[in-house]
């Protein structure tokens, strides 16, 4: 079978028309989403500002900002906190390419009918930030002026607990933050309400992939590979399903093989098993992602030969179809 899905570049300094127009054309399908699982199962809205105030209190103003913007009512408020929301499942494969000139590469597999597809180039908090969107106003990836770059992927298991969703503390990261190491403090510092493999670089191509897990205890090294598990040996059937242990072993194999250059490395994320078309599965590549720090620009590649190039100095707005 076949899709269609529709791919916007959005150049918006901060929330307004462009990012309204698009909240009022998703909030339906996010509200489906957020109460899935009950109305009150969620946190109430006191709850969900205490979370904000005590671990992104730089977030307050601007999270209040946007229920003013699209006059919320407390669901629609509690949803914009994105505290302790519903599961939140993705595959992805990322690395870094730390020859010569270090660069973040990341394919992002998941469910075509939930998934954004919006690239946004912002200045929020007096830093440009170009990054794919999730959960309104999330980052699935992305890299901020400073050239600090950042992706993220599950963590193969459904284990859950009190927490943000992941993509508002990668928003926080690249709108608060220019080097690996501060990235890192704020993954140790905020909850993260599930598990979540996030791997970072700088300008100074300092690199790290953290592991995190709903209990708060995060793992940080200088492995510059996530997929689908976490640790060397931890066994998940949602790692078995997704080819994790296959895709990982594919990536250590290319980015120490001397016969690989940055191109073909780039490239072998556009066949399997880092490429998947389980699109009627809910797990099929949608994008890949190229993120260089030292020229601060990004690539954006969608299957047949779509390609697109941004950067801070060039982002030209633009809307186009893209099939799968």
């Amino acid at each position: 079978m076949k899709y269609n899905k529709l791919v916007r570049f959005v150049n918006e300094e901060r929330p307004a028309e462009k990012w309204l127009e698009y909240y009022r054309a998703a909030i339906d399908d996010y509200k489906k989403w957020f109460l899935n699982e009950g109305e009150f199962v969620r946190p109430n809205y006191q709850a969900c500002h205490n979370a904000i105030k005590t671990y992104m209190p730089e977030f307050e103003s601007f999270w209040l900002s946007l229920i003013e913007l699209v006059d919320a009512d407390d669901l629609e408020s509690r949803l914009l906190s994105f505290y302790c929301p519903s599961p939140h499942v993705s595959g992805c494969s990322q690395a870094v390419w730390s020859k010569y000139n270090p660069i973040l590469v990341r394919n992002y597999d998941y469910d075509l009918e939930q998934c954004e597809l919006r690239i946004l180039k912002s200045r929020w908090f007096n830093t440009e930030v170009i990054a794919s969107t999730d959960c309104l106003w999330g980052v699935l990836d992305g890299m901020n002026e400073h050239g600090l770059s950042v992706s993220l992927s599950f963590g193969g298991v459904h284990d859950r607990g009190d927490g943000f969703g992941i993509p508002i503390i990668l928003r926080y990261i690249l709108e608060f933050c220019r080097t690996t190491q501060e990235a890192v403090d704020v993954l140790q510092r905020i909850p993260s309400h599930m598990a979540y493999n996030v791997t970072i670089l700088d300008e100074s191509y300092h690199i790290n992939t953290v592991e995190i897990n709903p209990n708060n205890i995060t793992q940080v090294s200088h492995i510059p590979i996530a997929v689908n598990h976490q640790g060397e040996h931890e066994l998940s059937s949602y790692a078995f399903f997704s080819r994790s242990y296959e895709r990982k072993k594919l990536l250590i194999e290319k980015l120490y093989d001397p016969m690989v250059n940055i191109e073909s490395f780039i490239d072998s994320f556009e066949y399997p098993p880092l490429f998947s078309d389980k699109y009627e599965e809910g797990f099929g590549t949608i994008y890949t992602a190229i993120y260089n720090p030292t020229l601060r620009a990004s690539e954006f590649r969608w299957p047949y030969g779509v390609r697109r190039y941004k950067s801070f100095v060039s982002f030209e707005e633009e809307t186009f179809w893209v099939n799968y």
